[in-house]
């Protein structure tokens, strides 16, 4: 039995062998194919990881971009707020006077805070040099 199993496997492998030769075009290619797949698995991990991490890049910018548009909308209600105010100001002094040159004043200061309506730090300061009104901050009241 030792003698026959002995040839069956010599006569096997002779066939794998001539199989092989004949359809070795097949083998290469199934090869590569393995090679590329088990290959690829490790890149496609990798870009796994590097799409999450730019997807949460993504997410952040997404929230800062949205923090800023939120800060801008409230420094424009704040600058509008001043705008209002400081334009009262300036019509309440010019309907108070009597004199030209406090007409012209006001109505200068008018063109400036219209000019400079969307920075409330300007209309403070020309609040501030013109009339000699400090405006404070009301950021802390409600």
């Amino acid at each position: 039995m030792g003698k026959e199993s002995g040839q069956a496997m010599t006569i096997t492998w002779a066939k794998i062998k001539l199989w092989c030769f004949h359809n070795w075009r097949f083998l290469v290619i199934g090869g590569a194919i393995l090679l590329a797949y088990l290959l690829g698995g490790k890149k496609v991990k990798a870009l796994q990881t590097q799409m999450q991490m730019a997807r949460e890049l993504y997410k952040k910018e997404i929230d800062a971009i949205e923090g800023a548009s939120d800060k801008k909308i409230e420094k424009m209600t704040v600058a509008n707020l001043k705008y209002q105010r400081a334009l009262e100001i300036a019509h309440k002094t010019a309907m108070e006077s009597n004199d030209h040159i406090e007409l012209v004043k006001a109505e200068r200061v008018r063109r400036l805070i219209e000019t400079n309506k969307e920075n409330p730090q300007e209309i403070d300061r020309i609040l501030n040099e013109e009339f000699g009104i400090l405006v404070m901050d009301t950021k802390g009241k409600k």
